[in-house]
């Protein structure tokens, strides 16, 4: 398939399909296609994810996830759009490349790619609430792994970095786009000014070590 970014402010996704060639998306993305594209579902369970492992991810609060794709298939034209501002980039991935992308962000994608949903990370709030809970915040990804094609889409612009092994670098949670399968996650803490009685709260950052891609985005 072929992908190109339209739009300005709230940017789309022309897909064009050759005789065969099938696309995967959320459903509610699409905007338009040609009439000769057809249109099927493809559940999760034909990609190889299992039904108690969507139901895990959504008792752990994932709301993104379906049971099922929207499949398209060519010959034609088909176009996609998550309306929000942000950069569109189409990223080829090699047989065996792993890129772990947080949720809300993936557009589409081809039949050759392997699409897993997965907890990227977690962390326990260090501050009890009323009841003397400590919360717990889950940051859900899509695991892609080629080959193939994936589109996906950023709150507003991308810097993109690629690690060596060791090397390290810090970011907000709120921050992180994107990152190969090959790097390491640790949830660190910064103590920072609060506007609160309670006094400095502490905000959750992600260090991140080498090697492999990293992806975040200024828009969050």
């Amino acid at each position: 398939m072929e992908a190109d970014s339209v739009g300005g402010i709230a940017p789309a996704v022309l897909v064009t399909l050759r005789h065969g060639e099938k696309v995967l998306a959320a459903h509610g993305l699409m905007l338009y296609k040609e009439h000769q594209v057809q249109v099927h579902r493809r559940t999760m369970k034909s990609l190889g994810v299992s039904r108690t492992h969507l139901m895990g991810m959504h008792a752990l609060g994932d709301s993104e996830e379906s049971y099922f794709f929207a499949e398209f298939e060519g010959p034609g034209h088909v176009s996609f759009s998550r309306d929000k501002g942000g950069e569109v980039r189409v990223l080829q991935l090699a047989p065996g490349q792993t890129i772990r992308l947080r949720d809300g962000h993936l557009i589409c994608f081809d039949e050759s790619v392997r699409y897993y949903p997965m907890v990227l990370a977690q962390y326990q709030s260090p501050v009890p609430d009323a009841n003397g809970q400590r919360a717990t915040t889950y940051l859900f990804a899509d695991e892609l792994t080629g080959p193939g094609t994936i589109v996906y889409q950023s709150y507003g612009n991308i810097l993109s970095f690629n690690l060596q092994p060791g090397e390290a670098m810090r970011t907000s949670v709120a921050g992180l786009l994107a990152c190969a399968n090959t790097v390491g996650l640790r949830i660190d803490w910064l103590a920072s000014p609060a506007m609160a009685s309670t006094g400095p709260v502490p905000l959750p950052v992600l260090d991140i070590t080498g090697p492999g891609m990293v992806l975040v985005h200024s828009g969050t």
